[in-house]
């Protein structure tokens, strides 16, 4: 096992949570001929890498700074190779009211941005809003009823 390669590698984790797909790519760009799964055992013996910690904080952080709905998270997370089981053991790190009330924001400012066309265009741009920034299409049009008193669904 190379020192300075695995200073680079726990150095990176320290920075920033990361998963183990982003540290295979790590590890190929630095080295592409190392033996990925040495370092990766050895990350997360000394906690430099927890795959449930990150899953955790990136679902946090996309909802929180980002506004993201659990569609587009999930997405994001799937694309990094995390099961869908570690996944769904981290949705409560959203409570429901938070997430309702975040899509409420999210539609009433877009709404309220829109300055022309007729009440049935900006229904559907508020529509395609919701889904965009992942929210479930349900809940979106449930949320533009209230918006929307005369009903476009």
């Amino acid at each position: 096992m190379d020192s300075a390669l695995l200073n680079k590698l726990a150095r990176y984790c320290a920075y920033q949570e990361r998963c183990i797909s982003e540290i295979k790519q790590k590890i190929h760009d630095l080295d592409p001929l190392a033996d990925s799964d040495i370092y990766i055992q050895w990350l997360q013996e000394n906690n430099y890498l927890n795959e449930s910690r990150f899953v955790g904080l990136f679902i946090r952080s996309k909802f929180n700074q980002k506004k993201w709905g659990r569609s587009k998270i999930q997405f994001e997370l799937r694309k990094k190779g995390i099961s869908d089981s570690e996944i769904q053991a981290h949705w409560d790190e959203i409570e429901e009211d938070d997430y309702s009330e975040a899509l409420k924001t999210l539609l009433s400012k877009k709404a309220e941005s829109l300055k022309t066309g007729t009440s049935t265009e900006k229904y559907q741009k508020c529509y395609r809003t919701g889904l965009s920034k992942g929210f479930e299409p349900g809940l979106v049009s449930q949320v533009l009823k209230g918006l929307f008193p005369k009903g476009f669904a």
